[in-house]
């Protein structure tokens, strides 16, 4: 198989040519479609303590930790409030998933 843009040579799965960062057209047949940016916010805004608007994404990492504050220091106001503080601030700044794909 042939780059389509400089004629390099790449591998039959390859996803993009190695010398000119071309996309073969074999990672359409991988890649997910892209995520709601309504249903992000509204899982950021009721359960944005929890972290599922993390999940949701494809952020496990950020989802773990919020849940995981909320989960040890629940019964604590500070804490959570500042859990809460965190989902608001990534309802309204978060525009791209974790393939960095635009949310629509």
């Amino acid at each position: 198989m042939f780059c389509s843009i400089c004629d390099n040579e790449i591998s039959q799965r390859g996803i993009m040519c190695v010398k000119c960062g071309a996309p073969t057209g074999w990672e359409a047949a991988i890649s997910t479609p892209a995520k709601s940016r309504v249903a992000y916010m509204l899982l950021g805004f009721f359960l944005g303590v929890l972290g599922v608007h993390n999940f949701y994404a494809g952020y496990v990492g950020r989802g773990i930790v919020q849940l995981l504050i909320s989960l040890a220091t629940g019964w604590l106001l500070f804490p959570l409030a500042g859990v809460w503080t965190w989902a608001l601030i990534e309802i309204f700044t978060v525009k791209k998933d974790a393939q960095r794909i635009p949310m629509r």
